[in-house]
């Protein structure tokens, strides 16, 4: 009896010890916030194999980010993992964070496409806030179609560093959690947005898969 108490024992213990998912995000985060403005020399290599690759919210920069060939660059978008990739003469320049579509409700499609559109300030035609005369926020989190309390107007969402690729969906600034939880576009950081912004053009490829 007590030889199967003290397995037992065990085996809680082991249970307790296994990092919950959301260990891993805020170990990410912990990661991230250690090499903020520090310059880390991290191969590739190094960056994807860390077990807070899918966690972090942290960047990785090649040379290639000193480039600039907006007809030999690409971004591809990894729905799995949550994160982008931004090439350049088919060199890896840039790896970061991205939040893309909600799972079952409004999914980033995969497929190839090119940016149709670039605008460096945009806001949602569909997704905002009911604001008041002053511009104070009523209602958050609404669609343009939602009944507008009496004194207020629809605002939509700012979507700096528009980015379009598919349809209504394209790359902008956003909230990035480490789950896909956006209407369908794809949400980056702002500095790694504004790279993008800046390296490729309409007529870019971007891949999602």
């Amino acid at each position: 009896m007590r030889q199967r108490y003290s397995l037992l024992l065990c085996t809680l213990l082991l249970a307790a010890c296994q990092p919950t998912p959301e260990d891993f995000y805020r170990m990410g985060d912990e990661m991230e916030q250690a090499t903020r403005n520090k310059r880390v020399s991290r191969t590739f290599e190094d960056f994807i194999a860390s077990p807070f690759y899918r966690s972090s919210r942290d960047y990785w920069r090649g040379a290639a980010i000193e480039q600039y060939n907006p007809a030999a660059s690409r971004v591809e978008i990894l729905l799995e993992e949550q994160r982008g990739r931004l090439y350049i003469n088919d060199t890896i320049a840039m790896d970061f964070p991205v939040c893309t579509g909600t799972e079952g409700e409004h999914e980033t499609p995969p497929g190839t496409f090119r940016i149709t559109e670039k605008k460096r300030e945009h806001r949602s035609s569909l997704y905002g806030s009911f604001v008041d005369a002053a511009g104070d926020v009523v209602k958050g989190k609404v669609h343009s179609s939602d009944a507008a309390p009496a004194g207020t107007r629809f605002e939509g969402t700012r979507m700096d560093y528009w980015m379009r690729f598919n349809g209504a969906i394209g790359m902008h600034t956003g909230v990035i959690q480490r789950e896909g939880e956006s209407h369908g576009c794809v949400r980056v950081p702002e500095e790694a947005c504004s790279i993008l912004f800046d390296k490729l053009a309409v007529g870019s490829v971007v891949i999602v898969k």
